[in-house]
């Protein structure tokens, strides 16, 4: 396993702020326990997503899709989903939500969110009847 700068400059941080209260101990086993917790909540949110998505994917292609514009209304709705995503992380990228430890990370989750968000804009095309 190589070793990741960031968990590095974590570990230096975690050195930096000296406490000789006498709980200091016990502050830092809570914030050891819950960053163990949350270890693995962007690959836990990405599988999710994706579950999510291949479920409404099935939805929307169980059946034949209208053979009128059928490649550009797919280009259209994966635009769309494109789009939105892209102001989605935007908005977590201002908020401070969007930090990734490793590319793997970076990569599963934003892929599993464009694919969900584009399985939702076909899902509202195809099955609300309003646009065909």
């Amino acid at each position: 396993m190589p070793f990741d700068f960031l968990d590095g400059l974590d570990a230096l941080v975690d050195l930096l702020p000296f406490d000789f209260s006498k709980n200091s101990s016990l502050k830092s086993a809570v914030t050891k326990k819950s960053s163990k917790k949350s270890k693995h909540t962007t690959e836990l949110w990405g599988g999710s997503f994706l579950a999510m998505a291949s479920i409404l994917y099935f939805i929307v292609f169980k059946d034949p899709l209208p053979e009128e514009n059928y490649v550009q209304t797919l280009l259209i709705c994966t635009l769309i989903g494109f789009l939105i995503s892209f102001v989605l992380f935007f908005s977590l990228y201002q908020l401070g939500f969007f930090y990734f430890k490793s590319l793997f990370k970076f990569i599963f989750f934003n892929g599993s969110v464009i694919l969900l968000i584009t399985s939702f804009v076909l899902f509202i095309y195809y099955k609300s009847g309003v646009f065909l």
